[in-house]
């Protein structure tokens, strides 16, 4: 990742970290009714303090001249963007066969359940139109 990204993530970590403890802190969650406030504190420091570790560990890192020309390499490129449309499909079909499960053993409710549509909906979007893209320019 780019510098700038990193240093955004690590900003974005700590205001999703920092928002969560105020949010319980400062008893936000007295005016605005959350069913589990705990959880808000739980929730955010661990998505606040892994974005953050995430990226200052990226960030920080010392590359040497050898690890930067390989990084670069094209044909690690390519085997990282093998892995990652692999990791792709993958995630597509668990999420299927996991959303599929949960809906007919009734245990998912119609938020999480239209949440999770959304979100793998979006993905599906990105995907194609990234696709479609690719292929006009090339």
């Amino acid at each position: 990742m780019k510098k700038g990204s990193l240093i955004l993530m690590i900003i974005a970590g700590m205001f999703i970290w920092l928002g969560g403890l105020l949010t319980y802190g400062l008893g936000v969650n007295d005016i605005i009714p959350v069913p589990r406030p705990d959880l808000i504190v739980v929730g955010t420091s661990l998505i606040g303090i892994s974005l953050i570790v995430s990226g200052a560990c990226d960030l920080f890192g010392k590359k040497t001249k050898e690890m930067q020309i390989e990084e670069n390499d094209e044909r690690n490129i390519a085997l990282g963007n093998a892995t990652m449309a692999s990791g792709f499909k993958a995630m597509n079909v668990t999420i299927s066969v996991a959303l599929f499960a949960l809906i007919f053993t009734g245990y998912m409710t119609v938020v999480p359940c239209f949440t999770i549509i959304g979100a793998f909906t979006i993905g599906q979007i990105v995907f194609i139109i990234r696709l479609w893209h690719l292929h006009k320019t090339m």
